[in-house]
């Protein structure tokens, strides 16, 4: 399925297809208090809610993209969409928090679906000029779904609380699937293949070029959500401050996806990480000062875009490409998991200070990766 033209209307309906994915974690993320007065007798579990699709990403991650190959990516998409919107308006009838928790694990196996599937489709069906660009986009979904998600909240609570919050999701889940489903290609992308989850996972892990692209990711996942969470903070941010960071990574991701026509996506996932330890340091040296943070973030959102970019750029073969970005989407899980809980420790024991020399690090061993897993791939 290797376009020569660039099917643009079907890359942005895709795109849609992923804001509704990433919205599985904004529509509890951005709800917390609300979710925690529902459901008084969670106590500390209720925040688990939130993590249950991630967990599902770091423990299947790695077989998705043989799941979906042997499915079939348009047959995978649609059916993850379908079943993410039916478990949405489950959700939306605020059940006893064990189903609650249930059906948040099922919903995990659909996201998990949905941003393996998705990014497979829209390398096929880029033109080669077109396609780091088109990567980009996707690179941009997360953030411009909590963006939208963000806005959108406070309107959907005042009319129904929870309730209408999950009701609104589902509904757009099963519609995106309807208006994708006549425009996606019907046939398999590849035969069927042997999955084996030990097996899919010593492939995908000693395959270069199938691990390049995860290889540096997580380390920019690391940083992404605990920085975050931690800089508001630290540095004391308004409220307009807190909003824009998002927004310029947005910018900054779709910048890359023009930078990646010129350049080799593992040079601009290194590019990402020196400009990124550049600005860690601009940011302890002038704070309390807030411009530092934007030059943060527009940097640093070289990477995820450099990262989707590198799938198509050494993976010919779409059951190829579909390996590798369940072994990125395994990674993305256990970076985002794990960053918060590391930020914060660093940040209660050395202050801003740690956090940007922590951040350094990260960085330079995301360098370290992706220069070692380029020299192996021949």
């Amino acid at each position: 399925m290797t376009s020569q033209k660039t099917n643009w209307v079907l890359v942005f309906a895709l795109l849609v297809a992923g804001l509704f994915a990433a919205a599985q974690f904004g529509k509890l993320t951005l709800t917390l208090p609300v979710l925690r007065e529902t459901y008084p007798e969670g106590g500390a579990f209720v925040p688990v809610l939130i993590s249950i699709v991630g967990m599902v990403g770091i423990l299947l991650g790695a077989v998705a993209g043989s799941v979906v190959a042997r499915t079939g990516v348009a047959r995978a998409l649609t059916g993850a969409l379908l079943a993410g919107g039916v478990l949405s308006l489950l959700e939306a009838t605020l059940p006893h928090i064990t189903l609650f928790a249930m059906l948040r694990t099922a919903e995990g196996l659909s996201h998990l679906a949905i941003v393996v599937a998705t990014p497979t489709l829209m390398a096929s069906i880029a033109a080669d000029k077109d396609r780091p660009v088109v990567m980009a986009i996707w690179a941009s979904f997360f953030g411009i779904s909590m963006a939208l998600t963000a806005v959108l909240l406070p309107s959907l609570l005042a009319l129904g609380g929870l309730s209408v919050v999950f009701v609104a999701h589902g509904a757009g889940m099963l519609a995106i699937a309807l208006l994708l489903y006549p425009l996606l290609p019907k046939e398999r992308i590849a035969k069927p293949v042997p999955i084996s989850y030990f097996a899919e996972h010593q492939t995908i892990y000693t395959t270069p070029r199938l691990l390049i692209a995860g290889g540096g990711f997580v380390w920019y996942t690391i940083l992404y959500i605990s920085l975050l969470a931690i800089l508001p903070v630290a540095l004391n941010l308004p409220v307009w401050a807190i909003t824009a960071l998002p927004l310029i990574s947005i910018v900054g991701t779709l910048w890359g996806g023009f930078l990646g026509k010129r350049f080799p996506p593992d040079q601009l996932v290194n590019a990402g990480f020196i400009l990124t330890i550049g600005a860690s340091g601009i940011v302890y040296l002038a704070s309390p000062a807030i411009w530092p943070l934007f030059g943060l973030f527009f940097v640093m959102a070289l990477i995820p875009a450099a990262s989707f970019a590198a799938i198509p750029y050494f993976n010919a073969a779409p059951t190829d490409r579909a390996r590798a970005t369940g072994g990125i989407a395994q990674l993305g899980n256990v970076g985002t998991t794990a960053g918060t809980p590391i930020f914060v420790l660093v940040f209660d024991q050395a202050g801003l200070w740690g956090v940007c020399v922590v951040m350094a690090l990260f960085c330079a061993i995301g360098i370290g990766c992706t220069v070692l897993l380029r020299a192996r791939i021949k």
